[in-house]
């Protein structure tokens, strides 16, 4: 059995939650980029002796090198929900999300990108971002 094929409609209906998803991931990520810039730091200070219990630090950097693994397992929980969506996550950065659907009798990944109100564009399987393309009013209602 192959991905779910999504009508725009389908595909349309789940957008808030993917809103909800990808603003999970963002709390996530400056989580980590937070704990790394303190590491970061003990790094500076402290160079390769930071990863010595005979170093002051040593207990501060070893929390946050837990913390990150945690914040690891948190964001790959995350993801998971979007794979459970069969939602395909292309971007985090940008928050660029591919749904398998067909249009013209052909199979393409519906487009959307965080911030747009709905999946309003596609694009063959085998482009990407730079090719995509309006979707017509007619694959927009479900069909009969």
């Amino acid at each position: 059995m192959g991905p779910k094929v999504f009508t725009v409609r389908e595909a349309n209906g789940l957008i808030p939650r993917l809103e909800e998803i990808l603003a999970e991931m963002d709390r996530v990520r400056d989580r980590v980029r937070k704990v790394k810039s303190k590491m970061d730091v003990l790094e500076m200070l402290w160079g390769e002796e930071v990863q010595s219990e005979s170093c002051p630090d040593h207990r501060e950097y070893r929390h946050y090198i837990e913390e990150v693994e945690g914040t690891k397992q948190g964001f790959d929980a995350i993801s998971k929900k979007l794979a459970d969506m069969e939602a395909l996550l292309k971007s985090v950065d940008t928050g660029l999300v591919d749904f398998y659907g067909v249009i013209d009798g052909r199979l393409v990944f519906l487009c959307w990108k965080r911030g747009e109100k709905s999946i309003e564009y596609y694009h063959h399987l085998e482009e990407g971002f730079g090719g995509r393309r309006e979707i017509a009013a007619e694959y927009k209602l479900d069909p009969e």
